[in-house]
């Protein structure tokens, strides 16, 4: 055999095996897609395509009905009136001090002497800023205020004490609530209810707090004996 046949009977052989080998290789790889799922079956297709055909067409203005509400997981909240009317009523907030007023029977003058002589011996002296007199008692940082009652306003200076024109119908006598009615915090309620007689023994009444005459329940509560 010539070399030219020999080569040419070689490159026949090579391209044989070559081709053989890329099939076998190709039916291999195939077979492992099938195996994994990966390949799908030709009736695939098909079903896939009939199923878009059976799926009902849907109008773009038709709206999907709200599912069902069950009636256990519904809570009504409750209305505005309803929580006016289950509200507590306002209350007023407690005085912080305790209060006392005088209405005169008779002003004048003459009454208006006694009042003054009355604050002196009581040693109260004229504050300025408040427009009231303070009388220490026994507790200077306590004191009892003593003010304008009827009409309300402010109490004439010493100097105008005697004046007409400052004639005063009523006066109201004020002392903070102490944090614990005990000692000297008691004795001063006691001088609160004390002043208070004195200034009605120049002809007038006592009223409590309310407007009304004061018994002595009403001294009691000041006091707290």
């Amino acid at each position: 055999m010539s070399a030219h046949t020999l080569a040419l009977t070689l490159a026949i052989a090579a391209g044989w095996l070559s081709f053989n080998t890329l099939v076998i290789v190709g039916y291999f790889f195939v077979c492992k897609k099938e195996a994994l799922g990966l390949a799908a079956p030709d009736s695939f297709w098909l079903t896939v395509a009939g199923k878009r055909n059976k799926t009902p067409a849907v109008s773009p203005r038709a709206k999907p009905s709200p599912a069902p509400v069950k009636e256990s997981m519904v809570t009504a909240e409750p209305t505005p009136s309803a929580e006016l009317d289950s509200a507590p009523p306002p209350t007023l907030p407690p005085s912080a001090s305790y209060s006392l007023f005088v209405i005169f029977d008779r002003p004048d003058v003459t009454l208006n002497q006694k009042i003054h002589a009355l604050l002196q011996a009581w040693e109260a002296h004229y504050d300025a800023t408040l427009q009231v007199y303070l009388a220490s008692g026994v507790t200077p940082q306590n004191p009892i205020r003593v003010a304008n009652a009827y009409p309300p306003g402010s109490m004439p200076v010493e100097e105008m004490f005697l004046d007409e024109a400052n004639v005063l119908g009523g006066v109201s006598l004020i002392v903070e609530k102490p944090k614990r009615k005990r000692g000297f915090d008691k004795v001063q309620l006691g001088k609160l209810v004390e002043l208070s007689e004195e200034f009605a023994a120049l002809g007038g009444s006592i009223l409590d707090e309310e407007r009304q005459p004061a018994s002595r329940k009403t001294f009691k509560n000041i006091t707290g004996s």
